[in-house]
């Protein structure tokens, strides 16, 4: 926590809004995904500014990840749009991508950069049980490497979620896992390969990819075992994991640091929260390992800030303005 004296130096490139629209509906689809209420209710832009200014965060990139259709991902993306205007120096929009209709995807990737500003896009782990290299995806991705964008991918529960998750929220074990699934599925079908310029995003430090990656570079080259491979080497795939980015939302343990800093290195380390619906007091917690790591050194820490800033350029007058005001604030 800051001293009182508000310095905005991080990026939340993690963090979730909803609208009022989805506050209707959330308490009603909350006890079908096991949560006993839904964390996100009680969300508001004041109230993610307070959180702010107690945080040393100078700005929020906001998404809202859960896969919609076309109609449902537009009247989301405008609310968060809106919510932008009104807070320029604070907020950015990650827009929400409909994957699983490829031409309106299209259509409001278009949109969202050109019309609504957004800074970038969030996308979910699976569509319908589809997994992120599957060809059902391919004009998206061309796209979103054409506009060289930046992504963040958000897991959702997994297709069988019922027969897997043990009676418990996806959050708890199933996100984790469904992280690492579709990014494995991704590098089988090459796809970071095909389309090195856009920039994908792994919430919560990646899941369980980080601690798997060794094992699916060693035992997942062999042809004996997985087939249909098409000369994807041990170092391919070390590559291709090497140069993803991955936030630290819940993450900021030794248990997440450690294997995440195995496989990349702290350049490709976001700041993230998770704000609101992993809770403040889980949030707090994460927050406090993070400053304490001896994983990851206060100056690296600050750096990402920097990593944030050139992935996601159209926010950059913004958020130097609210540094330069914090600043003149400080002094005087």
């Amino acid at each position: 926590m800051t001293d009182g004296r508000t310095r905005h130096q991080l990026i939340d490139v993690h963090a979730h809004y909803v609208s009022p629209e989805q506050s209707a509906q959330r308490a009603q689809q909350a006890r079908a995904r096991n949560f006993v209420t839904d964390p996100s209710l009680g969300w508001s832009p004041g109230a993610a500014i307070e959180f702010m200014d107690a945080h040393d965060i100078g700005m929020q990139l906001i998404s809202s990840p859960r896969p919609l259709g076309p109609e449902a991902a537009r009247r989301i993306n405008d609310y968060g749009a809106a919510v932008v205007a009104h807070n320029p120096d604070r907020f950015g929009l990650l827009a929400n991508i409909p994957l699983g209709t490829p031409d309106e995807a299209l259509k409001e990737i278009a949109r969202a950069m050109e019309e609504l500003g957004a800074a970038g896009f969030v996308i979910g782990s699976n569509y319908d049980g589809r997994l992120l290299g599957d060809d059902f995806f391919i004009p998206i991705f061309e796209e979103l490497n054409i506009r060289r964008a930046t992504v963040l991918l958000h897991p959702v529960e997994p297709a069988g979620f019922d027969l897997v998750s043990c009676g418990r929220p996806g959050p708890l074990i199933e996100f984790p896992f469904d992280t690492a699934r579709t990014v494995v599925d991704a590098i089988y079908a090459q796809l970071f390969q095909r389309y090195p310029d856009f920039a994908l995003i792994l919430a919560h430090g990646g899941g369980a990819l980080p601690t798997l990656a060794h094992r699916i570079a060693q035992l997942g080259t062999r042809s004996s075992l997985v087939p249909g491979l098409t000369g994807l080497t041990s170092k391919d795939i070390e590559e291709q994991i090497a140069g993803l980015y991955y936030d630290t939302a819940i993450a900021g343990g030794p248990t997440a640091l450690a294997p995440l800093l195995e496989v990349t290195g702290a350049d490709h380390v976001l700041f993230g929260t998770d704000y609101l619906p992993a809770g403040i007091e889980t949030i707090e917690a994460n927050y406090v390992a993070l400053l304490s790591s001896t994983l990851i050194s206060s100056k690296q820490l600050a750096a990402t800030t920097e990593t944030a800033l050139r992935l996601f350029p159209g926010i950059s007058d913004r958020f130097r303005n609210i540094q330069r005001c914090s600043a003149t604030s400080f002094e005087s």
